[in-house]
């Protein structure tokens, strides 16, 4: 356990100095704070499953990385702990094989102790002003490995990334003998097939996407700016203990369309009757994602934009939706997919669906290609897709952006987020 020089039943009546705020632990600070947790044996679950992998690939311990940006939202340390937390970089969790895990939060004080209540582990250390590395350290060297095989995972699967340049230079300088290896793939791997809790937290997440959807709908009109859709859906995310993770809005004239696709960076763009509006609103709760796309109209839908909906985008949808059932491979997925909008006299986004592991994920299968690990290409109980379909006119003038999230259940699929797929939303 880490230092308990500085408990507050020691320091309480002299605060005001640095070195006693700093590292101050057991105080009776945010004890009456409640958060939703995943059960203790679930954690157990998940820790097992990392150290019957750290045994299969003879690794000492596992430094999990995390960050909140939008392609990691937490990642491993989320995963191991339970720590949701949008002030840090990059954070680190260290899982030993054998051992009591550390959480290595980056913020002192006050802010350490709500952190203590929040996770499900025991020890929670500082940051030490930004030296995670030593930090880190210093924990493997308590736990016997300063000359470990210790996996580093990735903290975002885009580059993959996975820590911080100066806290690696300063984990090396402090343990030269050690060995870190890198792991692109280990959290995907821990967490492709969801437990039942896991699944609940997603399913909840997803009745969070559709009031974000609902919310949208309701807020728009005339005069309206897209950046107040996104403040709309946040507030109804937030108001049901969620957080978000994808917000993607855009708005155009359906009679001079200039989008395909919702606006990663909703604009100040003034809404106008006649508008279609597309959206891409993944929500999270517990760390674990689902997501909704589906279009809203200022007034009623124009003849193309409803005969393309109902001919294309729909059918489209169903089609892929159909392949869904455990032991099914995914390319039949793909090969579903493949003509279904050219056959309609349209083309498409290449992806039509991806995996969800806390996040979007491995696998991503496209019209012309299915990439994943090997044990990713048939579906199985416990794993989690969005369908993610954008149909584009065929002279590439407009289209529409829809999507929903499924999990794959021993008997069939369970919808995570079950919303109406027939028609257009009408605003108001």
């Amino acid at each position: 356990m880490p230092d308990m020089s500085n408990d507050w039943n020691k320091v309480r009546y002299e605060l005001d100095k640095s070195a006693n705020f700093h590292a101050i632990c057991n105080s009776p600070w945010y004890t009456d704070a409640v958060y939703e947790k995943f059960s203790d044996e679930e954690f157990a679950r998940r820790h097992a499953l990392a150290r019957e992998l750290m045994a299969r690939d003879g690794l000492d311990a596992l430094i999990l990385c995390g960050s909140p940006n939008i392609y990691s939202h937490g990642s491993g340390v989320t995963w191991g702990c339970g720590l949701i937390d949008a002030r840090g970089m990059a954070q680190y969790m260290v899982l030993p094989r054998q051992g009591e895990p550390t959480l290595i939060y980056p913020h002192p004080g006050c802010h350490i102790e709500a952190a203590r209540k929040m996770v499900s582990i025991r020890d929670v250390r500082g940051g030490q002003h930004g030296h995670y590395g030593r930090a880190l350290a210093e924990r493997l060297t308590e736990l016997g490995l300063q000359a470990g095989r210790i996996g580093i995972t990735a903290a975002d699967r885009t580059g993959p990334e996975y820590m911080g340049v100066n806290a690696y230079q300063e984990m090396q300088k402090h343990l030269p003998q050690a060995t870190f290896v890198f792991l692109p793939l280990m959290l995907h791997e821990l967490t492709y097939r969801k437990s039942p809790e896991e699944i609940r937290a997603m399913a909840r997440a997803g009745e969070l996407a559709i009031k974000a959807q609902l919310a949208v709908a309701a807020t728009a009109r005339p005069g309206v700016r897209e950046y107040q859709l996104a403040a709309a859906a946040t507030h109804a995310v937030l108001d049901g203990g969620g957080q978000v993770h994808l917000l993607m809005i855009g708005s155009t004239s359906m009679q001079d369309p200039r989008l395909i696709f919702p606006n990663p960076n909703p604009s100040q763009r003034v809404l106008r009757e006649g508008d279609i509006i597309l959206c891409e609103l993944a929500m999270t709760y517990m760390g674990y994602t689902a997501k909704i796309g589906h279009p809203v109209t200022l007034g009623r839908p124009t003849e193309k934009y409803n005969t393309f909906f109902k001919e294309v985008v729909v059918p489209g949808f169903k089609a892929i939706h159909a392949q869904l059932a455990p032991g099914k491979p995914l390319e039949a997925v793909r090969k579903a997919a493949s003509g279904v909008f050219r056959q309609k006299g349209a083309q498409s986004r290449p992806i039509v669906m991806h995996g969800h592991d806390l996040i979007t994920s491995l696998p991503f299968i496209s019209l012309d290609e299915v990439k994943g690990e090997p044990y990713d290409m048939v579906m199985q109980p416990g794993m989690a897709y969005g369908i993610e379909i954008t149909p584009v006119s065929a002279d590439g003038t407009f289209g529409i952006f829809f999507s929903r999230s499924f999990a794959i259940t021993e008997g069939g699929v369970q919808a995570l987020t079950p919303y109406p797929v027939d028609e257009i939303i009408v605003a108001g």
